[in-house]
């Protein structure tokens, strides 16, 4: 679950934008070309950046009978902060890094829609981790160069269990990458 989050967080950070959404053809399919077509447009800051993400609610039915609840509520108000650095060739081409990761996580984009600093998008993913299961990602915010804020819902479940989890994610540019 904590590299999905930190996936759909990186999302966040290397969107574009659009006047019209990503579905340049009109066929109804977003494409992970699409995607990256519109997210080349952005210019982002080259450097370090922090990136943070909160579960802010967690909602699970159909725990296995001896499953805790706890660990469930333990989740909740969790902030994971992590750094990370762009290069000069990622900022002006964040597109290839997002065709890679929807590769990995098997996720197709339903919905991707940026005008004027703002971001509205849905994923569907399915099989994440190598686990069965499915979740629908929805994601809302402001962007730019040197920010990002954006609250995602995430839906899902597998084996008879229903999970519903809430969080926000910001970063915000740093400074220039550490060296050595």
């Amino acid at each position: 679950m904590k590299h999905l989050l930190l996936s759909v967080a990186a999302f966040g950070l290397i969107t574009g934008c659009s006047d019209t959404g990503a579905d340049k053809d009109g066929d109804g399919k977003i494409t992970a070309d699409e995607v990256a077509e519109e997210m080349n447009k952005v210019t982002l800051e080259p450097g370090e950046w922090e990136n943070t993400v909160e579960i802010v609610d967690v909602k699970i039915e159909g725990l296995p009978e001896g499953a805790s609840a706890g660990v469930i509520n333990s989740m909740k108000g969790k902030v994971t902060t992590s750094k990370s650095c762009i290069t000069k060739e990622e900022a002006t081409n964040p597109g290839a890094q997002f065709f890679a990761a929807q590769e990995k996580t098997h996720c197709e984009v339903k919905k991707f829609d940026m005008s004027g600093g703002a971001v509205s998008s849905e994923m569907s993913c399915s099989n994440m981790g190598g686990a069965p299961g499915s979740m629908t990602m929805v994601m809302n915010g402001q962007y730019g160069p040197s920010n990002y804020d954006m609250t995602m819902d995430m839906n899902g479940g597998a084996a008879g269990m229903k999970m519903d989890i809430s969080a926000k994610s910001n970063g915000k540019w740093i400074g220039k990458c550490p060296t050595g």
